[in-house]
């Protein structure tokens, strides 16, 4: 039997739950292409997905953990009983008992992609120039020159992750999960763990001096996001409804995620004059628009034509 080499990075498990068909195979997304953006309803098993993504070289032999990830990791959060609440629409059910699935979830969702990949890459960069803003120990340094000099290295290291969550149980115990509801829909996208930089706390887990707190947000269905905040919480975990201002506000910071970095090439969302509003705010233009289509445009040099203009 032929392994599959379209590895999935976001799992369609998790964007069955942003269906817009009763057979649940179907999304309605925004998807980049060059300086455009089009609104359609697509097929779930075409989306976030690369090309040989979780194969690395080890002694000169390709070596694929993509089998390890459905699994080891995938099947078992998929069947756990706090899925089952999600799927089932019972978020208001989740409890402290459901905090492992979901601590797990937000921190394999971030660490599986071709952005988080990308990071790497860029932080071994930034790790070589003694000039750099952030705050690199000797260790870290001597790390990210090993794998500047070691291209199969990096890549094994992130298969290593994306494959296993035993890297991330040391930060578990003081870790702050909040589950929020929405009344109106949330947005998400195929890179769907959202960074944004947190409010300064003294519990905030910082490694070094001058590092900056974020807190990490996933959408688990259209109305509830879990917030994750790597900290000394003392095993927070609270269940809460928010109102509109925050909902708005974090569908604004996925468009601005969607619009600034590469690998976020779908946006899950539906089509309204909110979209419109934040893709304008994003210095995308609406050039056409349809009950099944929208067509988004944003210029190749808008970032300096909007430092022109003041926007």
């Amino acid at each position: 039997m032929n392994t599959p080499r379209n590895h999935h990075y976001v799992p369609q498990f998790y964007l069955r739950n942003f269906a817009c068909d009763p057979e649940r195979k179907k999304i309605r997304t925004l998807a980049k292409n060059g300086d455009y953006a089009v609104w359609a309803e697509r097929s779930i098993e075409g989306l976030g997905y690369e090309r040989d993504l979780y194969v690395h070289s080890y002694g000169g032999v390709p070596v694929s953990v993509e089998d390890t990830i459905n699994h080891g990791i995938e099947t078992p959060i998929s069947k756990s009983e706090t899925w089952a609440k999600i799927q089932s629409g019972r978020t208001d059910a989740l409890d402290r008992s459901d905090k492992p699935i979901l601590y797990a979830l937000v921190r394999h969702l971030e660490a599986r992609t071709p952005h988080y990949l990308a990071t790497q890459l860029e932080l071994a960069e930034l790790a070589a120039q003694p000039d750099s803003d952030i705050p690199f120990t000797d260790e870290e340094r001597a790390y990210y020159a090993e794998l500047r000099a070691n291209a199969a290295l990096t890549k094994q290291m992130f298969n290593v992750m994306s494959a296993s969550t035993d890297w991330s149980e040391a930060a578990y115990r003081g870790s702050g999960v909040t589950v929020v509801r929405t009344a109106k829909s949330l947005r998400t996208s195929t890179i769907p763990v959202l960074p944004i930089r947190a409010p300064e706390h003294p519990a905030l887990r910082m490694p070094l001096p001058g590092m900056v707190p974020y807190t990490y947000n996933l959408a688990l269905t259209p109305t509830t996001m879990v917030n994750l905040v790597l900290a000394d919480f003392d095993d927070a975990f609270m269940n809460v409804e928010q109102g509109e201002d925050f909902r708005l506000g974090m569908n604004r910071h996925l468009a601005g995620q969607f619009g600034h970095f590469l690998h976020v090439r779908h946006m899950v969302t539906d089509a309204n004059d909110e979209l419109v509003r934040d893709m304008a705010w994003a210095h995308y233009r609406l050039e056409k628009s349809d009950a099944r289509r929208m067509v988004f445009h944003r210029p190749a040099n808008w970032a300096s034509s909007a430092s022109a203009s003041g926007g």
